[in-house]
């Protein structure tokens, strides 16, 4: 399909790429809302706190706080077996 339209459209194929290209950042813009409601800063802060602790299971609590959320067990959530993982799930 795209030779045809190469050999048939020419340059003005760059006009087809940019407009479903525009088209994809307007829908992204509108339709795609910022991450969990919160702004940009929060988002960064989450993940160089999830970095300085070691784990992804990081959770925001009241006042800004971000705490971590250990699984069952006292065992984090990375390290521990997922056979027990899966057990704890199915019950």
């Amino acid at each position: 399909m795209t030779p045809i339209l190469f050999n048939n459209l020419k340059y003005i194929l760059f006009l087809v790429f940019a407009g479903t290209n525009l088209f994809a950042g307007a829908w992204t813009y509108f339709y795609q809302p910022e991450t969990g409601g919160r702004p940009f800063e929060d988002n960064i802060e989450f993940f160089e706190k999830a970095g300085e602790q070691g784990t992804w299971r990081v959770g925001k609590v009241a006042d800004g706080k971000f705490k971590k959320m250990p699984y069952p067990k006292g065992e984090d959530g990375e390290s521990q077996p997922l056979l027990a993982r899966v057990q704890d799930q199915i019950g």
